[in-house]
């Protein structure tokens, strides 16, 4: 006997309701009867399985469209149900007319003596959910695998150096002599390199994994930045007895935007990296143009040793995260082996590319690959006629006399003048009774700690409240460095203070005389938005920075209502609001009015010409602000753009 399939026109009306109960349920039914030779196929099985209806469900039109692989399956499914008279859920791959696999399960069982019924569900979102969740399980076991591995590779690699350094401190105890001690002294100094090295390859790890790497686009000289990063390693080099030399950097500075931070510090991972892995000979750093496009010059730097080498299977993993090369060897180099990883991740985060060649006895090259736009032609005229400016008048407060006496050294030795104080009211009253250029905070003081002082500073008239300050503490998380910004510093530097890194950043907060500049004006900081980006994400970062733009225009109006109520408290607080967000993103002139006008509502009063002034520079910071927020570029700029414009008002009062 043939099929009895039938047609969606021919249905009555109960037919139809079944048709439309299986399609909203997902599933069509079927009957067999394999005395009779008799089939029979549900209209929504036909539309699922993908054949046109009416057509003749054979046993061959079967074998066709099964899976390969999943006829055996069936059949053995199949024999075994009319054996027992059921078919238990049964998974199978049924390839469609259109070429598209699908999934379904068939259920089915004994209606009589020789014939079968059933439904067949298509199953395939059920399948790849299940493959999704498969695939995320299995990674997330192998980032804990990873996770363990890595605390255990941390573990050894800051106990190694620890132990060094305890027992360096203990046989200085024993009053060596001269000679002995200097030895000492150079491996507690060598010790304690080692775990910041550990602990700062970290922290990069940490903030590659988090996808959190912000590029910067600002004018630099990029053969400064190459030439200073060499230098950084002179004494490193010099102490194995290895030449370290740079080509590629005479002639004129070459002005060009950029992330000089970023390209330093995988510059700084790569000749670190030379010069450890390499006993005798040499290091070299070559800088030189490769091309140029219409949006950018490509620049290659290229890293050369005469080290040890690699062979070819050693090369193939090198910038794994997670399956480092020789762990054994990096270990007795006193290195997690993360800094190459981290460099790939942050060459291609800059738009370039990173490779590697080698043999084993050798040496090493590597070559970086980097795309930099061009600088205007004003940036290019201003670099070449600046000059450096002379010493500096610089507070330090720190509380360890130790560090007191040794930063106070290395400042004054620079030529600079210092004043050294032991804590934050000092700090305090010395900034309130004389002026200087720079003050470098420690964050952790008795009597008033550094957060506390650089709060009550800011809060000072000018131009003492305009002192730029150096926050320096040895906890640099995150979400203190945040603080740190939000109290009113400038700049942040860990600790244990490296003296090449101090000057570096005193050098880069240096400011002109008064004669060429003025003491105002208005400086939006992306390295505090990219701190904040680190620290929050991209996304939240995004809906602050519209959040800033909605208060400089809103909160002013509140600030004057809550003047014109003689609501004193309130008004300060809507001042303190708004400048400790502006203080998150830069150093802006109207902050420094928030402050003078929350300082005068403390007393009861507030001028009108304060309300105006203030009106007026929330007028322009406005403009500046939405200028340099529509410049961001990258996935910061892209989540600002994507943020939808939003009524802040609840949120904010």
């Amino acid at each position: 006997m043939g099929s009895n399939s039938i047609s969606i026109e021919s249905q009555t009306g109960a037919d139809r309701l079944l048709t439309l109960a299986e399609s909203l349920a997902g599933f069509g039914y079927w009957r067999s009867d394999r005395a009779r030779r008799y089939t029979f196929w549900s209209p929504e099985l036909y539309r699922m399985l993908g054949i046109p209806v009416g057509t003749e469900p054979t046993p061959a039109l079967f074998r066709a469209h099964y899976h390969p692989d999943d006829l055996d399956k069936i059949d053995f499914a199949l024999n075994e149900a009319e054996r027992i008279g059921l078919l238990p859920p049964t998974r199978v791959r049924w390839i469609r007319p259109d070429g598209r696999l699908i999934h379904v399960e068939s259920v089915a069982q004994r209606e009589g003596p020789s014939e079968l019924v059933g439904i067949i569900r298509d199953i395939t979102e059920e399948v790849e959910a299940e493959r999704a969740l498969i695939a995320a399980r299995d990674q997330a076991r192998a980032a804990e695998r990873t996770k363990a591995e890595m605390l255990e590779v941390m573990s050894h690699e800051i106990r190694t150096p620890m132990h060094g350094v305890l027992s360096a401190i203990e046989q200085l105890r024993r009053d060596p002599g001269d000679a002995q001690r200097q030895t000492l002294l150079a491996n507690l100094g060598q010790g304690a390199s080692t775990v910041m090295s550990v602990v700062d390859d970290m922290l990069d790890y940490t903030r590659v994994e988090a996808g959190r790497v912000v590029i910067e686009s600002i004018n630099f000289d990029l053969k400064s930045v190459v030439r200073t990063t060499v230098d950084l390693f002179n004494g490193t080099a010099a102490a194995k007895g290895l030449g370290l030399d740079a080509h590629g950097l005479e002639g004129d500075p070459t002005i060009l935007k950029g992330d000089p931070a970023r390209l330093q510090q995988l510059l700084s991972n790569l000749i670190g990296n030379a010069i450890k892995f390499t006993e005798a000979g040499s290091v070299s750093i070559g800088l030189s143009p490769t091309r140029s496009d219409d949006n950018a010059d490509y620049w290659m730097i290229i890293v050369r040793d005469s080290g040890q080498g690699m062979g070819q299977e050693a090369l193939g993993r090198i910038f794994s995260r997670t399956e480092q090369v020789d762990t054994a060897r990096l270990r007795m180099q006193g290195r997690t082996g993360l800094g190459l990883a981290i460099s790939q991740q942050l060459a291609e985060a800059m738009g370039g590319s990173i490779a590697v060649s080698s043999d084993p006895g050798k040496g090493t090259t590597f070559s970086v690959e980097l795309p930099f736009k061009r600088a205007d032609a004003d940036a290019v005229h201003a670099a070449a006629q600046e000059e450096p400016t002379g010493p500096m008048r610089i507070l330090l407060a720190e509380d360890n006399p130790i560090n007191r006496r040794l930063v106070a050294g290395l400042l004054t030795r620079e030529g600079h003048q210092v004043l050294a104080v032991e804590d934050g009211r000092k700090a305090l009253a010395a900034v309130a009774a004389q002026p200087f250029d720079l003050i470098l905070m420690d964050m952790q003081m008795p009597e008033l700690d550094g957060l506390a002082a650089t709060r009550s500073i800011r809060a000072l008239d000018p131009p003492a409240s305009n002192t730029p300050i150096l926050a320096i503490s040895a906890d640099s998380a995150a979400e203190r460095r945040r603080v740190y910004f939000d109290a009113g510093i400038d700049s942040f530097l860990p600790k244990p203070i490296v003296s090449g890194q101090l000057l570096e950043m005193i050098a880069k907060m240096r400011r002109k005389s008064p004669g060429q500049t003025e003491a105002g004006g208005d400086s939006f900081d992306r390295e505090r938005l990219n701190l904040l980006v680190e620290n929050a994400g991209y996304e939240d970062a995004a809906v602050l920075t519209k959040m800033l733009l909605f208060d400089v225009s809103d909160r002013p109006q509140r600030i004057a209502a809550a003047v014109r109520g003689q609501a004193w408290e309130l008004a300060a607080a809507e001042a303190e609001a708004l400048r400790s967000l502006l203080d998150s993103f830069g150093t802006f002139s109207l902050s420094r009015l928030l402050a003078a006008i929350g300082r005068q509502c403390t007393r009861h009063e507030c001028p009108p010409a304060l309300l105006d002034e203030l009106f007026d520079q929330a007028k322009a910071l406005s403009v500046l602000l939405h200028a340099e927020f529509g410049s961001v570029s990258g996935p910061i700029g892209l989540a600002i753009d994507n943020v939808v414009e939003t009524d802040f008002t609840r949120s904010t009062r």
